[in-house]
């Protein structure tokens, strides 16, 4: 028997048993319950009555499927392909409600999508049926069929509505793949396991941002005492946590050694947690930290310890005259900071509160509270010395350490894969430090073997605390919907770098964003306004992705100069996409070549065990980039007719292009073995579903006649590929897009593609100088009334000024985005200025005389500017400006990136101009010097976080060079917002003076680590700035 407790214990025991449930609130939880019952009673009838339907359907297709023979009701091959997909269509829905369950349909959008099924699947169905049956035409439908087989458009009403079919089950409402996505744990980043692994390795290349940040933190004295709020971030495993704790250690130790302006009287640390109570659990966290009795106080009431109003009284009134330093890490999304702000009052002691997000719009919301300044620091990735150091760190125990011969083969690959992010470069340390201690240094003598077994472990291997620190990250993304589109990026080959607009169309004719509206023909009830819509939609969640430091542009891990072709281009790094290839796989949304031999083999193992069965997961997506000698005569063995989406690039042989005539999106950019013959072969096998076509970058010279059988093709790419001519029979694909011609001959009637929204040409000299061809393309862009962007690549010297002869009332004024490289106009086009949709516009103009109406027209004028919506200018003026370009807050008030390339850069930023200009890019060479001819007034720029400057090196010594690089610095020094200074590829040191406490501040775990601020300073020189001159408006084209 257990010894009875005292009075004392035995009151405090009673104490903590629950009280007896409020019946209010009682009554308020049967209530909820109930109705959760009936909804989920609702959703299982709405279930069973689309099953119900669907069964009939399905009956019928068969019946006019039939065997082969002189009895089959449908003889067509157009009719039996719509048949055939559609029957493979609803099969999959079928299965797909039979799966799921009723939970499975939990919110408002799988709701939506369900309801909208119940109604528009059994519809188009029997639509399609009513088309091919030939048992339901009347004399006038006979007639009318024969007419439609003579325009060969026969089914076409079929194909458009078949596609459909698949497009509503391919929507991520759809729960086809949404209960796959859901987090199997609820891990934050921050793991006993990576605290462990992270714990005894030194810190490198943290010097000088610790540096930066301790200024900040730093009062200036009663002018700085305001509450401030500054943000690090940058993607997972970048090292955001570990530069926070840092500066914590730093100001700790400077507080014991000479306390003043580094004297805060409390000091608070909290992550915060995941889940939907994370703020109640995150305050909670740093009450305890500020006041321990006010939360054991707090503890013994627990109705009112997850109250948030009362939790942040308490925080703001133990803060309240106190000067205070808290550190909030992880913070996701913008909302958590709105409801937890309060807690912390602007007692002017200088107070500083320091957050660590992975989003870039999340941070720059929280600073935005600041009282003085907006004060954002963006993570960059280790250089390749400090990345070298912290891979033998970890590996053999010593920054100064040395790897064995056959470890040092590996060791410049794992670097390149990693690309500087330190999470990564841990992780694939395990692997090396493995192989040190397990195997002998002469053992594998071998390279080609070493090599080999090194891209084994790299393909198919993630490092355990990558992964982890992966899947929790993938895991934290708000919705499915953003899972699964990053999850589509598997679709690509390691390291390929894509451009946005071509991901959003991939998107899009995969049918991630097809709404689900139809009329009574099958169709949208107003195509263009949901095209809009659509394209919105689509830009947006690109956006996220690229907030949330999951996709980055490729210029800023760039180690050479750029070109043109290269420009505007995203990547994820590498452990990301193993990881999203992996998950796919597990998913069954996309299958790689590597992926698939599992599949392969998993199907083998069940055929030996069960007899002769076939896999259920039949590859939806095929993403074959590694060759593979057992690769065709696997495609030869599996049933292909579910595969929508097919990727082939590199070296990989033995595609049967023939066997995929199902496809929506074909993309073989890149294929070193793609000929005329096999692009021939995809024309006549008639794909009539399919939407998206690219053979960029590859070998073909003809584009065939037939390409007209493709005629439901929405984007078509043949850039960069040896094709010079086009066939007439292009124009008849009535439905085309998106058009991608650099690179070839274009002809007068691209004007008949009336729905062509994106075009992309090249203009040679030869063709500015020729009347005829400036006529074409001009008719061409009139006759284009949805154009929304349009580039022109010209040859040096091009006059452009064809174009900018064009009639107001004749330009397309649903343009987006004008860009036109390396030709010059005389004055910026005045038919520009009504284009009131225009984000991104790039001219270079030649008359000194009319900059002051080139500005006008591109924004600076009254009313919130001519171009209310540009976020983006690459302006370039061939002359030297006469008189300072005076820039005032009358305009430009979206405009997010400027690049000014002239001779001399003489600009004038008024207070309030371009209110959230964040990048600015002066690139000039040598002219006349003068104190009047350097760019003024930076420091009113509000937002600026980024200044450029580019220069021949020729002019290194040009005294105009000199006194405008001096103006610059001296400005940016003085600007209250931290500001990234790039001179010529390099960042520069020394911009924003540091003070003599922060120089000298250093923490106990940073001692013996770095050589002192000399070394670090000459690392930072290192190749991680090159390339940033060159491609600072990669990621604003985008």
């Amino acid at each position: 028997m257990a010894p009875k407790a005292s009075e004392g214990e035995e009151g405090k025991e009673v104490e903590m048993v629950p009280a007896a449930p409020n019946p209010e609130q009682q009554l308020e939880r049967d209530v909820t319950a109930h109705q959760d019952s009936e909804e989920e009673e609702k959703t299982a009838a709405k279930i069973k009555k689309l099953l119900s339907k669907l069964k009939p359907l399905r009956a019928r297709i068969s019946q006019l499927l039939g065997p082969a023979g002189p009895h089959r009701v449908v003889t067509g091959d157009r009719g039996r392909r719509c048949l055939v997909l559609m029957e493979t269509e609803l099969s999959i829905i079928a299965a797909l409600l039979t799966t799921l369950s009723p939970q499975h349909f939990d919110d408002a959008e799988t709701k939506k999508w369900l309801g909208e099924s119940l109604f528009a699947v059994p519809r188009l169905a029997d639509r399609v049926l009513g088309e091919v049956d030939p048992s339901l035409h009347t004399l006038l439908r006979r007639a009318s069929q024969c007419f439609h087989r003579r325009k060969s458009f026969s089914y076409s009403h079929s194909i458009f509505t078949v596609r459909r079919l698949y497009y509503i089950i391919q929507h991520p409402s759809s729960s086809r793949y949404r209960h796959l996505l859901l987090p199997s744990s609820d891990l934050g980043l921050i793991t006993p396991q990576l605290a462990e692994a992270d714990a005894l390795l030194p810190l490198v290349g943290i010097d000088r941002p610790a540096k930066k940040i301790l200024g900040w933190l730093a009062h200036q004295g009663k002018m700085d005492m305001n509450l401030r709020v500054m943000c690090i971030v940058g993607p997972v495993g970048i090292g955001k946590t570990t530069l926070a704790v840092e500066l914590r250690n730093r100001l700790r130790q400077q507080h014991e050694t000479s306390g003043g302006r580094y004297n805060f009287q409390c000091n608070v640390m909290a992550q915060v947690p995941r889940g939907t109570d994370r703020n109640i659990r995150l305050v909670q966290d740093i009450l305890s930290q500020v006041s321990e009795p006010a939360a054991t106080a707090l503890s013994s009431d627990p109705s009112q310890a997850k109250t948030m109003k009362v939790l942040v009284r308490l925080i703001s009134e133990c803060l309240r005259d106190k000067r205070y330093f808290v550190i909030i890490d992880d913070i996701w999304e913008a909302s958590d900071w709105e409801e937890i702000k309060v807690a912390f009052p602007n007692n002017n002691h200088g107070s500083r509160i320091l957050i660590t997000t992975r989003s870039t719009s999340t941070a720059w919301a929280c600073c935005s509270d600041s009282y003085d300044g907006l004060d954002v620091h963006e993570m960059k990735p280790l250089s390749e010395m400090d990345s070298e150091r912290l891979l033998l760190a970890k590996a053999v125990g010593s920054v100064d350490g040395c790897l064995p011969n056959n470890m040092k083969l590996h060791c410049d690959e794992i670097l390149r894969r990693c690309e500087g992010i330190p999470l990564f470069i841990i992780g694939m340390a395990d692997w090396l430090k493995d192989q040190y201690s397990d195997e002998d240094e002469d053992q594998y003598s071998d390279e080609d073997e070493e090599h080999q077994r090194f891209a084994i472990y790299c393909k198919e291997r993630v490092p355990r605390l990558t992964e982890q620190a992966l899947s929790s990250a993938f895991n934290d993304f708000p919705n499915d919907y953003l899972r699964l589109l990053l999850i589509y990026m598997s679709m690509f080959p390691y390291g390929y770098k894509f451009e946005k607009d071509r991901l959003i169309l991939k998107w899009i004719d995969e049918g991630f964003f097809i709404l689900t509206d139809y009329d009574d023909y099958g169709r949208y009830s107003d195509d263009i306004y949901f095209s809009n819509v659509r394209n919105l939609e689509a830009e947006r969640l690109f956006s996220e992705l690229v907030d949330s430091n999951v996709i980055t542009c490729v210029a800023s891990n760039r180690k050479h100069k750029q070109d043109e072709a290269e420009a505007c281009q995203w990547q994820i790094n590498h452990f990301m996409h193993q990881f999203l290839a992996s998950k796919s796989a597990e998913m069954g949304f996309v299958f790689t070549t590597t992926t698939l031999n599992l599949l392969a083999e998993s199907a083998a193992a069940t055929t030996t065990e069960c007899g002769n069965q076939t896999s259920s997961r039949m590859p939806r997506r095929l993403a074959l980039h590694h060759p593979d000698p057992l690769l065709p005569s696997m495609l030869e063995t599996m049933d292909l007719s579910q595969t929508r989406s097919l990727s082939v690039s590199g070296t990989v042989r033995g595609i049967p292009l023939d066997k995929f005539i199902y496809l929506v999106v074909l993309d073989l950019e890149g294929w070193e073995n793609l000929e005329d013959e096999n692009l021939l072969l995809i024309c006549r096998s008639k794909m009539i579903f399919l939407r998206y076509l690219s053979v960029r970058n590859t070998r073909v010279s003809k584009l065939p006649h037939e390409i007209k059988e493709l005629w439901a093709l929405h984007t078509l790419d043949i850039s960069y590929t040896q094709i010079s001519e086009l066939p007439l029979e292009l124009f008849q694909l009535r439905d085309l897009w998106y058009l991608d011609l650099r690179g070839t001959r274009f002809l007068r009637a691209l004007g008949d593609l009336h729905n062509l929204e994106v075009l992309a040409v090249t203009w040679s000299f030869h063709q500015s100088t020729d009347r005829d061809y400036c006529e074409a393309l001009l008719s061409s862009i009139v006759k284009l009334e949805w154009l929304k962007s349009l580039t022109i690549h010209c040859g040096l010297g091009c006059s452009m000024e064809f174009l900018g002869s064009l009639e107001e009332w004749r330009a397309p004024l649903r343009l987006e985005k004008f860009k036109v490289t390396a030709g010059q106009f005389a004055s910026v086009p005045p038919w520009i200025q009504r284009n009131k949709r225009l984000a991104f516009v790039q001219i270079t103009v030649c008359n000194k005389q009319t900059t002051t109406d080139d500005l006008k027209i591109l924004g600076a004028s009254g009313g919130g500017g001519a171009l209310p919506k540009l976020q983006c200018l690459i302006l370039g003026l061939d002359f030297i400006p006469g008189h300072a370009i005076v820039i005032g807050n009358e305009g430009f008030h979206k405009l997010q990136r400027f690049s000014l390339d002239s001779v001399l850069p003489r600009l004038t930023f008024q207070t309030g101009a371009m209110p959230r200009l964040k990048h600015l890019r002066l690139k000039f060479s040598s002219g006349p010097a003068s104190e009047e001819r350097v760019p003024s007034g930076i420091s009113n720029l509000q937002m600026i976080s980024e200044v450029v400057l580019s220069y021949s090196e020729w002019c290194v010594n040009s005294t105009s060079v000199k006194m405008t690089v001096k103006a610059v610095k001296e400005q940016v020094a003085k600007h209250r917002n931290p500001i990234n200074l790039f001179i010529n590829g390099v960042e520069d040191d020394v911009v924003q003076e540091v003070d003599e406490e922060a120089e000298n501040a250093t923490g106990t775990s940073w001692s013996g680590t770095d050589a002192g601020p000399g070394r670090d300073d000459a690392q930072a020189v290192d190749e991680e700035a090159k390339g940033v001159v060159e491609n600072e408006i990669t990621e604003a084209e985008s």
